[in-house]
């Protein structure tokens, strides 16, 4: 029997909440068989990841995904039975989903219901992962899912040729390179993509790659971070703009889908990420990565910064440049930093960056776990 799945995401201001739930749902279908239907408040947004989505469809196949524009005051009933129900990053489910999933209780075959929640190394998310929760009005249980580190929590999202592909990709990059039309790319000292939120640190990083004696291709994907570069610049830039100042030339590339992007992290040097989907993936492309955490209010994040750090430095052998270099990066002080200097050791950060890939492989990956939890679930059922 198909096992029926229901995902639900809103898309806040960036891309990170529907791109996870957005790679979940396809290896839940495309690994596990499942019939998923994923509801998304934001289909334009939604796009961006996937080009060929047609934004102005209510309900569409995508990629064998259900894909259904969620509304607010969706009135439309749910008669469809669904075994497993995701309720992506807070994001609360409409009643109608309520009501049906109750009547599936009544009935005697409710849904695993997981509440799926924000990335974090703190440790405290071992002892909240999978912890239930009753809802007060139907006495159905959610089960709160915490995608971490630990080989208690709930794991990452990887699918299973994710790291056959990487090392595929190795042998065809100059072909990717040409693709991107920047066939001289293999010539720089240096590869390094960045995709992050507003930060004025990335000017120190620029005048220091311009001066510095090693040469760099700096790739940038469509981001906020355009907006720096720009002004750095003195002039606007678009996408196919290509400008070289000193040892730098930087290339602005379109926003990239999922599969183009995990080419980028493979094909550079140095990945410079933010948030969630990105800073997961940069992981496990192997190569050194700065990640810029979303910044939270009371400097909430530096907690969960300090918390994957530390947890990277007890893992495996990390150079403290590094550890100085991600401090930096997300630092809202104006002091200056060398970034010549902590780029000088990024031959050490190559060889961290592929221990911590073998560090994580040996754990089991989200969707594997989650499958594990609902066969538990359902069969106390």
């Amino acid at each position: 029997m198909t096992l029926r799945c229901a995902i639900y995401c809103t898309v806040i201001d960036n891309f990170g909440d529907v791109g996870v739930c957005w790679r979940l749902a396809r290896q839940l279908a495309h690994e596990y068989e499942m019939d998923v239907v994923l509801w998304v408040d934001d289909l334009a947004s939604f796009s961006k990841l996937a080009p060929t989505l047609e934004v102005g469809l209510a309900q569409q196949k995508l990629d064998q995904i259900t894909v259904c524009l969620w509304q607010e005051n969706d009135l439309i009933d749910i008669r469809e039975h669904f075994d497993l129900v995701i309720e992506g990053f807070g994001c609360r489910l409409p009643d109608v989903m309520i009501n049906r999933m109750a009547k599936q209780s009544a009935d005697g075959q409710p849904p695993v219901w997981i509440n799926l929640e924000y990335l974090s190394a703190e440790a405290w998310v071992v002892d909240c992962h999978a912890m239930p929760s009753t809802h007060p009005q139907t006495g159905l249980i959610q089960y709160f899912w915490f995608p971490s580190f630990y080989a208690e929590s709930g794991g990452l999202i990887r699918e299973a040729s994710l790291l056959n592909r990487s090392l595929d990709h190795s042998s065809i990059q100059s072909d990717f390179w040409t693709e991107l039309g920047i066939g001289n790319a293999l010539n720089f000292d240096r590869r390094i993509s960045l995709f992050a939120y507003e930060n004025e640190v990335i000017t120190h990083l620029l005048s220091d790659l311009v001066s510095d004696h090693l040469s760099t291709l700096l790739l940038i994907p469509m981001s906020k971070a355009l907006t720096i570069v720009s002004e750095w610049a003195g002039r606007d830039l678009e996408v196919g703009d290509r400008i070289t100042q000193g040892a730098l030339t930087v290339v602005v590339l379109p926003f990239m889908n999922h599969t183009d992007y995990d080419q980028l992290l493979w094909a550079c040097d140095l990945n410079i990420v933010r948030g969630e989907d990105s800073f997961i993936r940069a992981q496990w492309s192997g190569k050194p990565l700065l990640w810029q955490i979303y910044p939270q209010e009371d400097d909430a994040h530096l907690l969960k910064l300090d918390a994957f750090v530390d947890y990277v430095a007890s893992s495996v052998d990390t150079h403290p440049s590094w550890l100085q270099a991600m401090n930096a990066w997300n630092s809202t002080s104006t002091q200056d930093h060398s970034w010549a200097s902590y780029l000088a050791h990024l031959s050490c950060w190559t060889i961290s960056a592929l221990d911590w890939q073998k560090h994580l492989t040996m754990q089991s990956d989200l969707a594997k776990r989650l499958m594990h939890f609902y066969d538990q679930m359902a069969a106390k059922n």
